[in-house]
C-alpha cells in the first residue's frame, strides 16, 4: 500500500550550522541538509507562524466541483471527482489532508499524493507521500518512475508518474523537484538562530553582561580555572542575582558592557521576521506584526492576503489537480480518469466578502440578483416566490414616459369588435361616477399607477387597496375603473391605456 502517513523519513544525521545534529535523507541528488527544513520549522517561530497561517487559510476554503457551464455553473456534488476530493481517504479528514499538503509544500517546496485505484483503474483514494522519501529513478517512454522510501520497513519502487499528484514550486536547478522557500532564508535563519541562542545565554547567565576579574599579580592557569568556577558558582545565573560576593588577594570586578552595535539584536530580529514574511509574500499584520499597521490599512492588508497571496497559489493547486488528477490518464486509456465535463475550484467568496453592513449595501444595489440568490449567499433557506428578479417600480420605458409627459398628445385606442374596449370602459366609468367630476389629481398620479401595474401579469393579480393607496380623490376613479375593466375582460396593457385616457380627460362624447 502506498501510504506514508506524511511521515518524514529520518536517515543518518548531518551537521547544519546553528542546528546541531539534523536528521537528513540519503536520497541521491538531494543536498545533505535537505531534511533540515523540518527542524527549521520546529525551531523558528516566524517560519512556523507564516507556514501555519497559509496552511490554515487554504485548508478552510471550500473546494467544489462544477460542470463546464459558465452561465449556470451547476455544482456536481455527486460526481466521483467531487466525492474523492471531499473524502481523500479513510484516515484523514479533508481539512487535515489539505493542511498537511500545504504545510509540506511551503516547508519543502513540493508535496506528493499517491493514487490508489480500484479494479477498473479509477482513483478511489489519495494518500500523502512525504517528499523526503521520494526519488526519481528513471524515465521510460516518456513515463517517470519514482521510488518511495518510508524508513527501513517501507520501500516501494517503480511508482509511475500517472499514479502521483505532484505539487511543486519553481526550482532554477530542476524541473522535477520544487525548491523550498526556506532556501533564500537560510542565511537569515542562521542569524535568527544565533540571536536566539545569544539571548538564551544572556538570561541563563544572569541577564547581565559578563564580569572581568583583574588581579594585581599573575596567577597560574590552575588558579585561574578555580577562580572562574568559584565565581560562576556564587554569582552566575539568574537565581544568584543580588548575591554577596567576597573577593580576596586584591581581585577587582569590572563590568564588561555591550557595545551599541551588540545591543541591536532586537532590531535585527525584527528584520529577520519581516524577511520571512517577504519570502512567503504574507503581509506582516496577517501574523500579528503590527509595527506599521493602522486602523485604515490593516483591513485592506488582511484582505490582500487572500486576494494577492492565496489566489496565485490556489491557481497553482487547481492547475495541478486539473492536469494530474482530473485529467490524468493511465497507460492505454484514451479518456481522462474523471472525464472532461467537470473541474475543481477553490472558493474565496466567503473570506473576501465584507461585513454585514457592506454586504447589505451591495445586495441592495445588485439588481441583477434575485432575492433567493441573495439569501443563498447568507446561508438562509429558500422562500417561495423569491426566485424572480425585482426592479424599481418607478422605472418605465422612455417612450412611455414621453407619452405621459404633460402636454404630450395622447393616443386613443380603438375599441375591439364585440368588446367595450378601453374607450368604452372609460365612458362607462364617467357615467358611473357622473360627468365632469374626473379629478385632476389622476394625471399627477399616473406614473405611480403605471409603476404599480408593472409587475402584474393579469388584472386578477392587482390588489385594489394597494393600487389606490395614497391617491387621494383619484382613488375612487381608479377603483371603479379597475372593477369595470375586470368585468370587461381587459388585459393589464389595456387597463393602462384606459387610465391614460381618463387622465387625458376621458373619451370623446
Amino acid at each position: 500500500m502506498i501510504l506514508s502517513e506524511g511521515v518524514l523519513w529520518e536517515g543518518t544525521p548531518a551537521e547544519f550550522p546553528g542546528f546541531g545534529q539534523i536528521p537528513r535523507t540519503n536520497v541521491p541528488g538531494w543536498p545533505a541538509y535537505w531534511a533540515s527544513y523540518a527542524e527549521i520549522y520546529r525551531r523558528h517561530l516566524w517560519v512556523a507562524a507564516v507556514v501555519n497561517k497559509l496552511a490554515m487559510g487554504e485548508a478552510r476554503l471550500p473546494l467544489k466541483v462544477y460542470e463546464h457551464d459558465d452561465l449556470n455553473r451547476p455544482e456536481a456534488r455527486d460526481h466521483p471527482y467531487a466525492l474523492l476530493l471531499r473524502k481523500p481517504n479513510n484516515r484523514h479528514s479533508r481539512f487535515f489532508f489539505w493542511l498537511w499538503t500545504v504545510s509540506t509544500f511551503d516547508t519543502y517546496g513540493e508535496a506528493f499524493w499517491g493514487k490508489l485505484r480500484d479494479k477498473g483503474g479509477r482513483p478511489i483514494a489519495l494518500v500523502p507521500l512525504h517528499p523526503t522519501g521520494m526519488h526519481l529513478d528513471r524515465e521510460t517512454n516518456g513515463v517517470a518512475y519514482w521510488t518511495f522510501t518510508g524508513g527501513a520497513a517501507v520501500r516501494i519502487t517503480d511508482i509511475p508518474g500517472h499514479d502521483l499528484v505532484h505539487f511543486r514550486t519553481f526550482n532554477p536547478d530542476s524541473s522535477r523537484h520544487g525548491m523550498s522557500r526556506l532556501e533564500p532564508l537560510r542565511r537569515t535563519l542562521e542569524f535568527e538562530d544565533a540571536a536566539q541562542r545569544a539571548q538564551s545565554a544572556y538570561w541563563r547567565k544572569g541577564a547581565r553582561p559578563g564580569v572581568l576579574l583583574s588581579a594585581p599579580r599573575a596567577m597560574s592557569q590552575g588558579a585561574l580555572d578555580r577562580l572562574k568556577v568559584s565565581w560562576t558558582a556564587v554569582a552566575g545565573g539568574v537565581d544568584n542575582t543580588g548575591e554577596t560576593v567576597v573577593l580576596e588577594e586584591g581581585l577587582k570586578p569590572e563590568k564588561w558592557s555591550l557595545t551599541a552595535e551588540e545591543a541591536q539584536y532586537i532590531d535585527s530580529r525584527k528584520l529577520n521576521r519581516e524577511e520571512v514574511c517577504a519570502v512567503y509574500d504574507v503581509p506582516p499584520p496577517a501574523v500579528h506584526i503590527l509595527d506599521r499597521a493602522t486602523f485604515s490599512n490593516i483591513t485592506e492588508q488582511l484582505r490582500s492576503l487572500y486576494r494577492d497571496t492565496h489566489a496565485p497559489r490556489l491557481q497553482l493547486f487547481e492547475s495541478t489537480l486539473e492536469a494530474e488528477l482530473r485529467g490524468g490518464r493511465r497507460p492505454g486509456a484514451s479518456d481522462p480518469d474523471f472525464g472532461d465535463d467537470v473541474y475543481a475550484e477553490f472558493l474565496l467568496d466567503e473570506v473576501l466578502r465584507g461585513d454585514f453592513e457592506v454586504r447589505a449595501d451591495a445586495y441592495q444595489k445588485a439588481d441583477y440578483m434575485t432575492v433567493a440568490e441573495k439569501r443563498s449567499r447568507e446561508n438562509l433557506p429558500f422562500i417561495e416566490g423569491t426566485d424572480r428578479i425585482m426592479v424599481n417600480a418607478a422605472t418605465i420605458p422612455l417612450d412611455q414616459a414621453q407619452r405621459e409627459a404633460p402636454g404630450a398628445p395622447q393616443e386613443r385606442p380603438e375599441a375591439a369588435a364585440g368588446s367595450p374596449g378601453p374607450s368604452g370602459t372609460a365612458a362607462a366609468v364617467q357615467r358611473h361616477l357622473g360627468a365632469g367630476i374626473l379629478p385632476e389629481s389622476l394625471n399627477v398620479h399616473l406614473r405611480v399607477l403605471m409603476g404599480r401595474l408593472g409587475r402584474a401579469k393579469t388584472l386578477g393579480d392587482v390588489e385594489a387597496d394597494k393600487l389606490t393607496a395614497g391617491l387621494g380623490p383619484a382613488a375612487p376613479v381608479v377603483s371603479g375603473a379597475l372593477e369595470l375593466a375586470r368585468s370587461a375582460g381587459l388585459s393589464v396593457a389595456e387597463f393602462r391605456d384606459l387610465l391614460q385616457s381618463l387622465a387625458a380627460g376621458g373619451p370623446p362624447s
